[in-house]
């Protein structure tokens, strides 16, 4: 899978630590669940532990001043 996706997310038990999916998401709005095995046997990037959650609210975008 190339770059072409807007969001990745970790799917699971939060509070346990426990990620179940990855949930990807495409610039078109589709989504697709992998289950964190087969995220693992495919190789795709990043690493899962560096995702954030479905349920964390997005990251602030920084704006130029100008």
């Amino acid at each position: 899978m190339a770059n072409n996706y807007r969001g990745i997310y970790l799917i699971g038990n939060k509070a346990a630590g426990k990620v179940t999916n990855i949930q990807v998401v495409d610039i078109g709005g589709s989504s697709i669940s992998l289950s964190l095995t087969e995220y693992l046997n495919r190789g795709v990037r990043p690493n899962y532990q560096l995702l954030s959650w479905q349920e964390d609210p997005p990251p602030k975008v920084a704006t130029p001043k100008s």
